[in-house]
């Protein structure tokens, strides 16, 4: 080998006939650290490339319920629900678990059960979240549920998202325009 350059091969093979002189035992021949400490190099570097176990569903639950996030309901007027993805993205971004209407019954299930159905389903969404974060205008049903919201005394943020793609406002509740 060369100045700097470095046969890769060594690096992939340490112990090919390429590498010329003999190389001696790495147990051998430990390497001290800066501690002081006797370390081997192969065992530091199996350490470094063996594939951590993936979480157990039980662990994953654990660690969930150590550290539980907010779940936020998202009221969005028909008008916006094209902003559905966007909104969802900035609710996980602050932190938080987003329940987006628009996400999971699309719109109103393409129409393929009655209205009052979803709605009924929106509700029990609300009652089952931490908080409700309202998007954009404020439409009727909007109204509805911000009532509904409030009547359960549930904290009500506000949003204006003028600028979506690129940013989300919060703006307070006198400043939010209705439909």
């Amino acid at each position: 080998m060369s100045g700097r350059c470095y046969d890769r091969l060594l690096f992939v093979h340490p112990h090919s006939e390429r590498q010329g002189a003999s190389v001696p035992d790495s147990e051998s021949s430990p390497t001290p650290t800066v501690s002081g400490d006797v370390k081997d190099a192969e065992d530091i570097l199996e350490r470094i490339f063996t594939p951590r176990p993936k979480a157990s569903p039980a662990e994953q639950a654990e660690r969930v319920l150590r550290r539980p996030r907010r779940v936020v309901y998202c009221a969005i007027s028909n008008r916006n629900f094209h902003w559905r993805q966007h909104i969802t993205k900035f609710v996980l971004d602050e932190g938080a678990v987003p329940i987006v209407p628009f996400m999971l019954f699309d719109y109103y299930l393409l129409h393929t059960v009655p209205k009052e159905t979803v709605r009924e389903a929106f509700n029990n969404l609300i009652v089952k979240s931490d908080e409700m974060w309202v998007f954009g205008t404020i439409s009727l049903g909007v109204k509805v549920q911000v009532g509904i919201a409030k009547r359960l005394h549930k904290p009500v943020r506000y949003y204006d998202i003028t600028d979506l793609p690129y940013r989300v406002v919060s703006v307070p509740e006198a400043m939010v325009r209705e439909e």
